[in-house]
């Protein structure tokens, strides 16, 4: 049990007014933060559909998923999508991971109503993939069930991500980067979708 007080702690002490006042506007600010990742989803939303894509996001996560018109159930919601999440700072919320991350999820897929599980399908797409992007897109948390194939975003460093949310822009800019990053494993996933719809 603690029973003296650390250098900052007294620095604390001694601007206790000033630090409370600090506390708050942080708090504030994050409020504002959610406000300024809203609208440039809302962005990235428009720009996904003039490329035949809808989405949907989630801002406690935050998180925005992508998906094709050929990937919907009969009530218009996604069986297979991609995910883009994790890229505010990690004091925005509490399940903020360590860095933005990139998945390809298969959690819906028996609303397509397949004979095929999630977990059949998780294996075509990643045999229909070349060597070089079955490694790029190789995690290990990946699971054929439900995010067969995923990446972390390890390059951009928690400086980058107050960027990111500082600069709308550079939000939007980051996350259709990554969607257009995510293209490349479209025809495996269309290919392994067709081969199961056709059987």
């Amino acid at each position: 049990m603690a029973n003296r007080y650390t250098d900052v702690d007294l620095m604390i002490l001694k601007r206790w007014d000033e630090v409370k006042a600090l506390r708050e506007a942080f708090d504030d600010l994050l409020g504002r933060i959610e406000d300024v990742v809203e609208a440039s989803l809302q962005k990235v939303s428009t720009t996904a559909s003039e490329r035949n894509l809808s989405s949907d996001l989630d801002l406690k996560r935050p998180s925005i998923w992508f998906w094709k018109r050929e990937w919907e159930t009969r009530k218009k919601e996604p069986g297979i999508y991609i995910e883009v999440s994790d890229f505010v700072p990690v004091d925005y919320g509490k399940a903020v991971e360590d860095c933005p991350s990139m998945w390809f999820m298969t959690d819906e897929f028996s609303k397509l109503k397949m004979r095929e599980s999630s977990e059949d399908f998780g294996r075509a797409v990643r045999a229909a993939l070349s060597p070089e992007l079955l490694t790029k897109w190789s995690h290990e948390d990946a699971d054929l069930s439900d995010s067969p194939l995923g990446r972390d975003c390890t390059d951009v460093s928690e400086s980058d991500r107050v960027r990111l949310v500082a600069e709308p822009g550079a939000l939007g800019k980051f996350v259709i980067d990554r969607v257009d990053e995510f293209m490349e494993l479209v025809p495996a996933i269309d290919q392994a979708l067709q081969k199961m719809t056709h059987r």
